[in-house]
């Protein structure tokens, strides 16, 4: 008995059309000139990577959806539900003895079981910029230049920074005597709005009053530092943490950073290796986040590395993708062009035509070459339904002489060419 085979996508993960692939390419290009422009070098890992590289600092949340398997050795393995523990393994292993600081990028699919819908998917792309061996402001304020330079050069101008600082709540709940792995817990329970779950984690005690204060102040930076300094000035190592974010965002400025920013003191993110400065970067109108990262200094540790203060983020390929696709529209992102069709008519030897094809892409256009048999006026049809400008005829004539005859399709001008002079050609396709 046959089995029906399923011709849906699996759920979550979509098949890219041309105009969306015009689109998602352009996006890419864009993040590759930045990794140019800034001096991060790209680098590409595994899809597959062990299940431990995960299990110990990506949070639960991600744990919980992460795409996991045994393969035939018994070794539990996972599709890579985030690319910054695996920039950090490779940093750790096999850049160990590279100069610092080490400026990395990369382009690479993703994947979580996450329930889809708009803007989230189970496959899905990022581009990162992860920046290793140093612990100045002036690192982290790159990660939001290079961030602000993305999404401007794209068209995204209206975008905005959230930002805030872990190393706030952390240094509290240390304080008050909660272990590193509850705090893990309770930034996650942050991150999904889960405030009063929390907030159960922590003893009734003076630094979980400041907490619950702190998780309603948000808003303009100059207002909401003033507040917060207001808060913690009890608490030396909470306020060296606002001192290190006032300082981010002052050098962020001082570089032509001129996105808003909204300072959000109990902001955490769902991953659990964020050790200072974190951020999310937003289009108006969009609930959910495009862009986030943050600062992260103790995971090289963690895969038996040096310690090495590291700070990154990882630029959603698919949301712009998305968003770019059904808010903006795809023009002026461009499917590859054809310059050219190129049709055998009559008795004219397909050898020949391939042969005439081949020879007009050597001069730098691009040809399609006819394998379905068109006529003339089908050929035009054709051309004038994508865009074609020449169309391009060979015959048993043209195949006797070493010719093609060559029809602008604008003009309706027509002339016939030698196939091996090559300036002959160039000039013919140069008359724009």
């Amino acid at each position: 008995m046959s089995r029906e085979i399923r011709l849906s996508t699996v759920r979550g993960m979509d098949d890219f059309l041309p105009e969306e692939m015009a689109v998602k390419r352009t996006i890419e290009d864009v993040v590759r000139k930045i990794f140019n422009k800034y001096g991060y070098q790209e680098i590409e890992t595994p899809t597959v990577e062990h299940y431990e590289i995960f299990e110990v600092k990506s949070g639960e949340e991600i744990r919980e959806r992460m795409f996991t398997f045994v393969d035939k050795s018994g070794r539990k393995l996972v599709l890579r539900p985030e690319m910054t523990a695996p920039v950090a393994r490779l940093v750790a292993t096999k850049l160990k003895s590279v100069p610092l600081p080490i400026r990395l990028g990369y382009i690479a699919d993703c994947y979580r079981y996450d329930e889809p819908q708009w803007g989230r998917k189970r496959r899905f792309y990022h581009g990162g910029f992860e920046l290793f061996g140093s612990s100045s402001p002036a690192a982290d304020a790159e990660i939001i230049q290079v961030s602000r330079d993305v999404f401007n050069t794209i068209g995204l101008k209206e975008h905005f920074f959230k930002v805030g600082h872990v190393g706030t709540l952390r240094s509290l709940m240390e304080t008050s005597g909660i272990a590193e792995a509850e705090q893990d817990i309770v930034l996650s329970l942050l991150d999904r709005k889960r405030v009063d779950e929390a907030l159960s984690f922590i003893e009734e005690c003076e630094e979980k009053k400041v907490i619950e204060k702190l998780v309603k102040i948000s808003g303009d930076a100059e207002e909401v530092l003033k507040k917060g300094y207001d808060l913690l000035s009890s608490w030396d190592k909470a306020t060296k943490a606002l001192d290190n974010l006032h300082e981010i965002i002052d050098i962020a400025r001082s570089t032509g950073v001129d996105s808003k920013i909204i300072v959000d003191l109990g902001f955490a993110r769902g991953l659990a290796y964020y050790t200072g400065f974190i951020f999310e970067q937003y289009i108006p109108g969009v609930d959910i986040a495009f862009n986030g990262g943050g600062r992260y200094d103790k995971l090289t540790e963690i895969f038996g590395g040096k310690p090495l203060p590291a700070v990154g983020c990882a630029i959603g390929i698919t949301r712009i993708q998305q968003y770019i696709v059904e808010k903006v529209g795809t023009q002026g992102f461009n499917t590859p062009k054809v310059d050219a069709l190129l049709v055998n008519v009559g008795e004219g030897s397909l050898r020949y035509a391939a042969k005439a094809a081949a020879a007009i892409r050597a001069v730098g256009m691009a040809v399609e070459l006819d394998v379905t048999e068109k006529r003339i006026p089908a050929a035009i049809e054709y051309c004038e339904k994508k865009g074609i400008r020449w169309l391009v005829i060979v015959g048993e004539r043209e195949a006797q002489q070493n010719t093609v005859t060559i029809k602008d399709l604008q003009t309706r001008m027509q002339v016939e060419i030698k196939l091996d002079d090559q300036s002959a050609l160039l000039n013919i396709f140069r008359k724009q």
